[in-house]
């Protein structure tokens, strides 16, 4: 049988606000030694917010365990405040603590549920520390609405460029120039353009948050390692889902350049009875897929097509038009800007498939990747080999 200790803070920047470890560990010793428990153990959970659930809070969720184990008779803590801000959770705790007969004791608010006007004052002290967090976050909002009408950036951290030993102008023109993400990373480390924070140089997708931030007409063109400005350097990129968990396979090639590998980037998270495969042991089967293309002799041209696409680019532009307004965040302007690129990649690659008969395997694997996503959706893989099962057609009647 143990006493336990509780101490947390949030990640707030403000001096004045802040309780140390030291300040909070001191006031539960003072308090656990009137009560002779020298056996004290110290559970912690620093710049963790109190509305946070346990399975976010490691420290909190051991207190729970060490209560339903029965390990537990005393609790100590510097406040409500420390223990969370969540009134239905603060009384889940006090009930679960007064039914097995442990105390809570509270230094700041000088609470000692062993009384029954602890125990009123308990619930009286968390319903005000979850008022207080409740009219805290709405000034926060109401803060972040007016520098949003403003035009102003959310972001606390400047953006690449804003510095002045950083030139963003350098990224976007080597964007343009290799006319992908990770051309341009390649470019900016041969010019010895220095990035912000990464010891090896530049990624292509620091790449794409500032050439997306700079020009947001490219924003709809995909990003990442490997993925370009509506092409890839890899000839089966977003074409590959995991059979284990659905998410879109992640090119990479080893150091000369030669091998590429197709893996899941949730592998590590997540247990996979595979995690990957190389292109060459499951190319020979997509180009025997893909090869059964035969398109018709004559396509008529699909009606309403132009309609649609510049219906689609005015939606593109009054979104545009809505968060230099600041009626809209930035966040909420790449959502709806992404939904309108999904719909004109669609039109696209529709009208790729009306123009491309026949296929060239000799193409530079960009090219062949803006065919196949034109020609395929996906492409199904065995969840132990990761060899292809099914293709999913973008115009199923063309496969002969």
């Amino acid at each position: 049988m143990t006493a336990y200790a509780y101490l947390r803070k949030s990640s707030v920047r403000d001096p004045s606000r802040e309780l140390s470890h030291e300040v909070q560990e001191d006031a539960v010793r003072r308090m656990a030694a009137e009560r002779g428990d020298d056996d004290l153990v110290i559970l912690s959970d620093w710049d963790k917010s109190g509305r946070l659930g346990a399975d976010k809070r490691p420290g909190y969720r051991a207190l729970l365990e060490a209560i339903e184990s029965g390990r537990a008779t005393a609790i100590y803590s510097y406040s409500l405040s420390r223990l969370g801000r969540s009134l239905a959770e603060l009384a889940r705790l006090i009930d679960d603590c007064t039914a097995r007969g442990i105390v809570v004791k509270l230094y700041a608010d000088a609470v000692d549920t062993s009384t029954s006007s602890g125990k009123l004052l308990t619930h009286v002290l968390g319903s005000v520390a979850q008022f207080e967090a409740d009219v805290a976050s709405e000034r926060v909002r109401a803060a972040n609405a007016v520098k949003v009408a403003r035009g102003e950036t959310l972001s606390t951290t400047p953006f690449y460029g804003d510095d002045d030993d950083e030139d963003a102008g350098a990224v976007l023109d080597a964007f343009r120039e290799a006319g992908s993400f990770s051309g341009a990373a390649r470019l900016l480390n041969e010019r010895g353009v220095t990035p912000r924070t990464s010891r090896r140089g530049w990624w292509p997708s620091a790449v794409s948050l500032i050439v997306k931030r700079l020009d947001p007409t490219v924003g709809h063109r995909g990003g990442g390692r490997g993925v370009g400005a509506g092409g890839s350097d890899f000839i089966l990129a977003r074409l590959l889902r995991c059979p284990t968990c659905g998410t879109r396979l992640t090119g990479t090639r080893d150091r000369d350049g030669r091998r590429v590998r197709y893996s899941c980037r949730l592998g590590t998270s997540l247990p996979h009875e595979r995690l990957s495969v190389t292109e060459h042991l499951i190319l020979p089967a997509i180009r025997a897929e893909v090869d059964r293309l035969r398109t018709p002799d004559a396509v008529e041209t699909i009606a309403g097509g132009e309609a649609e696409r510049a219906e689609l680019e005015a939606r593109r532009e009054r979104i545009i038009d809505l968060f230099e307004a600041g009626h809209i965040d930035r966040a909420d302007r790449e959502r709806r800007l992404a939904v309108v690129a999904q719909d004109l990649s669609r039109i696209d690659a529709r009208d790729v498939v009306l123009a491309v008969p026949a296929i060239d395997w000799t193409w530079t694997p960009r090219q062949l990747n803006g065919v196949l996503r034109a020609l395929l959706e996906g492409i199904e893989l065995d969840v132990a080999t990761f060899r292809p099962t099914s293709f999913a057609w973008t115009v199923p009647e063309w496969r002969a």
